[in-house]
């Protein structure tokens, strides 16, 4: 994925830190397996760990002068439109080498038009400028975030990095959290943000400048409403045309580097389906496709998976001809406490679904072990295209809440999902319900309607809405295994075009995503087209949750464990002498597991909590 870290400081003369900015650029080696590479000047240090995908990635910071001062330019990411972006640059006199990088094509188009090229692209990016000229630090990221970038102030300036590892490897920045960071830990509402006191992060589609005044900050995309006007064969087409020209730009020069995770649904089908179709067309070879299963056999269909996936992932790799490769895992290998911290460092703090990101993280570590860089997905589909559960359920969508917290609720988890055992008297003093009811109210006033938009229609383009903005997917996870994620359905343009198609048409042939179903019917086997949305995999071995019991014994045993104070002891010992339960609720294995991941990230990151 790469990764960026920085510091500003208008006091202190940087070309003799550079020990500092070197420590907090190793601290992101996962991100960057391919090199390291640190630029210092007095006001300004960066560094950049390479994640070599196309020619030139790793030639960064890229550092050149301008008006008597140097301009240093730093980035991550997969962005888009680097084509349009070249043939501007020759428009008004800025050629650029046929090897140009990514960042070497920012640098020149910063130098002639400053920030008014960042709305321009498209594609995951983070991209950090020092301009000398005028002693300014700008940050921007891509318009879906889908490359993190914290920062946070020292008393001299501003130290700020990819992941907030880096900026805690920062000698003057310390793991404080306060009742605010907390509770973003434990709640089950949005995406899990800076956390740490002072910690600060650069938003979705926003441009942040910090220079010796503070910081101005200015959002350059968001959603719109508009009106859908589009027929369904027409909407149908523009879908496919849109799906099609994104798996183009996403495919790699060299296609090698790149393998697909498919799961026989129709998201990850369809995205195997059309990068399957691009090699192809450029006859550049077969697609290696992966597909995660378990050494244990005991599918179980529940509320979420309808069926087991590789039989129609299988179906899928013959029906493109792609190389496709099972990896089978043991469900009980998450519990290894390396593992255990590796998936914390992934996120810099618990999840709240260990299981299955932790088995994801071990499927994708085979994944780049076979020596691949990229990794296509179709991470944003269910957002796109409104296919998870609550976005098909009227008890949900009307529920008043975000509708996942709803989903947690009526399964038993009144406060969210794997937050069963956490104390009573803390879980009152975050008072989760009147912040689960604040956040949602300030994240449904920035919905716009149309005025012929009637209840429900409303209540879909609010679930939309929430799920487009609350609810994005993570790329963590990929970073952490040297990674990087691409999804060609997950673009600014394409979210844009199928927020505003109504609801009911979105469930064309009465099915969910029945819009993308359509879109690429031709591409798959009908019984994966028609296969109903089955969520991520998990194990059903009875090993896990034994091993799960005793890990959690051992803790509740240990009186100097962190998270004890943290943890309904009444609660835990209940469930913990229950075996057969951990067995068979998932609900309780997720508060089990949230228990045992908030006592290592207390631990590990010697978090202060400042309650």
């Amino acid at each position: 994925m790469s990764g960026l870290v920085g510091w500003i400081d208008f006091s202190r003369n940087l070309v003799l830190q550079r020990p500092v900015i070197t420590a907090m650029t190793g601290s992101l080696a996962h991100r960057g397996p391919d090199g390291e590479r640190v630029w210092t000047s007095p006001r300004a240090a960066f560094g950049h760990r390479a994640l070599s995908v196309e020619p030139g990635d790793a030639r960064q910071p890229v550092v050149t002068e301008a008006d008597g001062h140097t301009v240093a330019v730093c980035l991550t990411g997969a962005p888009g439109r680097l084509p349009a972006l070249r043939e501007r640059l020759r428009g008004v006199g800025r050629p650029a080498a046929p090897d140009a990088s990514a960042a070497e094509l920012f640098t020149q188009a910063y130098l002639q038009w400053r920030t008014d090229f960042v709305p321009w692209l498209s594609g995951a990016f983070a991209l950090a400028v020092w301009d000398g000229r005028t002693e300014e630090l700008v940050l921007a990221r891509d318009q879906l975030g889908g490359q993190t970038l914290f920062f946070t102030e020292t008393p001299t300036g501003v130290v700020f990095g990819s992941e907030r590892k880096a900026l805690l490897a920062h000698p003057e920045v310390q793991p404080v959290v306060h009742a605010a960071g907390l509770r973003e830990v434990i709640c089950h509402a949005v995406p899990t943000g800076p956390l740490f006191s002072g910690f600060s992060q650069v938003e979705a589609g926003e441009i942040a400048v910090f220079g010796r005044s503070g910081w101005t900050r200015r959002q350059y995309w968001r959603l719109e409403t508009r009106p859908h006007t589009d027929d369904l064969p027409t909407t149908v087409a523009r879908i496919r045309a849109m799906l099609e020209e994104s798996a183009r730009a996403a495919t790699p020069s060299d296609p090698e580097r790149a393998a697909v995770t498919l799961s026989g649904g129709v998201d990850s089908s369809s995205v195997t389906a059309l990068i399957a179709a691009e090699l192809r067309r450029r006859d550049l070879g077969r697609l290696n496709a992966y597909t995660i299963d378990y050494a244990y056999d005991g599918f179980r269909s529940d509320a979420m998976r309808t069926s087991k996936d590789e039989p129609y992932a299988r179906m899928v790799a013959a029906h493109v001809d792609a190389r496709h490769h099972v990896v089978r895992l043991e469900a009980a290998d998450i519990l290894d406490p390396v593992v255990r911290l590796a998936m914390l460092r992934a996120k810099d703090c618990p999840t709240r679904i260990y299981d299955m990101d932790a088995w994801q993280q071990l499927f994708l570590q085979r994944v780049a072990a076979d020596g691949h860089k990229v990794v296509f997905t179709g991470l944003g589909a269910d957002n796109a295209f409104l296919g998870a559960t609550w976005c098909n359920d009227r008890g949900l969508v009307e529920s008043g809440t975000f509708p996942w917290v709803a989903l947690a609720q009526r399964h038993g988890a009144q406060n969210g999902f794997g937050t069963g055992l956490v104390n009573k008297d803390l879980l009152a003093g975050l008072d989760l319900p009147t912040y689960y009811a604040d956040t949602y109210a300030t994240a449904v006033a920035d919905v716009e309607h149309l005025p012929e938009e009637d209840d429900w229609a409303r209540k879909m383009r609010t679930v939309a809405y929430l799920v487009l903005t609350q609810f994005r997917g993570d790329s963590s996870i990929f970073a952490a295994t040297g990674l990087q994620v691409r999804s060609p359905v997950n673009t600014h343009e394409l979210l844009q075009y199928t927020y505003n198609i109504p609801a009911t048409l979105h469930r064309h042939g009465d099915i969910e995503k029945g819009l993308l179903r359509e879109a690429i019917a031709d591409l798959l086997p009908q019984e994966v087209v028609r296969r109903p949305r089955s969520a991520t995999p998990i194990s059903h071995d009875p090993g896990y949750p034994a091993r799960l019991q005793e890990e959690f014994k051992a803790m509740l045993a240990d009186p100097q464990a962190p998270a004890r104070p943290l943890t309904d002891l009444a609660a835990a010992t209940e469930l913990v002498a229950q075996p057969e339960r951990l067995v068979k609720d998932r609900m309780a294995r997720a508060s089990v597991e949230f228990i045992l991941q908030l006592n290592l990230w207390l631990d590990h990151y010697r978090v202060r909590l400042a309650l």
